[in-house]
């Protein structure tokens, strides 16, 4: 099944939700990169959390929702993007993007648990995805579980959000809906995507080189850098933990990556476990940030996790010819090429 086909499957689920809830606007999120969007992102990572009332609850529950929008962009550990949408309004930012983490959306993300808030008695400025103010008195968001082959594989859910104009609660029957309709989402997903995910040759060798040889004729063979990346501490880790949550932490690793990339930046993991990345060299700094902050996030779940990270200028292999053996023979760059050890700090 391909891309287009899983979007246009998101839409009538979407659209089967809004009926089922008698919703103002359903939207459904993934975590971002998950399916290759065309369309440029309206990215909202970077907005300033927004104020919410002390007064909302959800569910009745002890949720410290005063919480939700005191995440700042340095505790995240990725985003979500919107990737269908049934709506009655002509204000939905569609494709926007929204940080793990902030605004109630973020927060049922990271978390992995439903809310429901009635009444609604928020600007829906605040959800991240209408552009106008809409007249909203309830709302009600469930997280869509990631499939992985164990709970700690990947560390944020999607979401599925219905919205209101109608002054009242959607009911239990209502949410036990949406419940279902995202589990239903998550086994499409595990079908369709993580399957041929785990199967496919995708992050092959031969595959990475094609890429990164079209990444070269895209913005000139002289301005790519091979970013290499090497776990140096899996034997202390095994050591500590064991070998069943060495393994998991680094692939979980290896997926944090994935999911920071965009799709036109090609990556590979080797035998030996390094991983290679193509970069466009103004990104390269950017994107080693990342993969630090990533390292420091596992490595507070299992500690010891350290990695070196070194970059490889395709400039620098004197070739006329883009040859990865000789950029990867050629001297790292000094400012990067230190080992990086991973002792802690904030989230990714």
């Amino acid at each position: 099944m391909s891309i287009g086909q899983i979007r246009e499957d998101l839409k009538k689920l979407a659209k089967l939700a809004a009926n089922v809830s008698d919703a103002h606007t359903c939207v459904i999120f993934l975590p971002t990169g998950l399916l290759t969007s065309g369309s440029p992102l309206k990215t909202l990572e970077n907005s300033p959390p927004p104020h919410i009332p002390s007064s909302i609850l959800a569910n009745n529950d002890t949720i410290e929702l005063k919480k939700i929008f005191q995440l700042g962009p340095e505790l995240t550990i990725g985003s979500i993007e919107m990737v269908a949408v049934q709506s009655l309004s002509t204000s939905v930012v569609r494709d926007c993007r929204i940080q793990v983490g902030n605004g109630l959306l973020g927060w049922v993300s990271e978390n992995s648990r439903s809310i429901h808030v009635a009444p609604f008695d928020m600007d829906s400025s605040v959800l991240g995805i209408y552009s106008e103010t809409e007249s909203l008195k309830s709302l009600a968001a469930v997280p869509i579980p990631m499939p992985a082959e164990n709970s700690n594989d990947r560390n944020f859910s999607g979401v599925l959000m219905c919205d209101s104009k109608k002054a009242f609660s959607f009911t239990k029957l209502q949410i036990k809906h949406l419940e279902d309709i995202a589990t239903l989402i998550s086994r499409l997903l595990y079908w369709t995507v993580f399957k041929k995910e785990a199967t496919s040759t995708e992050s092959s060798w031969d595959s990475f080189l094609t890429k990164t040889s079209q990444l070269g004729d895209a913005i000139g063979q002289d301005s790519i850098e091979i970013v290499r990346v090497h776990t140096e501490t899996f034997a202390e880790l095994e050591a500590a933990h064991g070998i069943s949550v060495a393994v998991q932490h680094s692939e979980q690793f290896v997926r944090l990556i994935q999911q920071a990339l965009p799709p036109h930046f090609p990556m590979v993991r080797l035998p030996n476990g390094d991983i290679l990345i193509a970069l466009d060299n103004m990104m390269t700094a950017f994107f080693q940030n990342k993969i630090r902050t990533l390292a420091n996030h596992i490595n507070e779940h299992a500690k010891p996790f350290g990695i070196r990270v070194q970059n490889f200028s395709a400039r620098a292999s004197r070739g006329r010819a883009f040859d990865i053996d000789a950029i990867l023979r050629a001297i790292p760059a000094l400012s990067t090429s230190s080992v990086t050890k991973v002792v802690g700090g904030n989230r990714a």
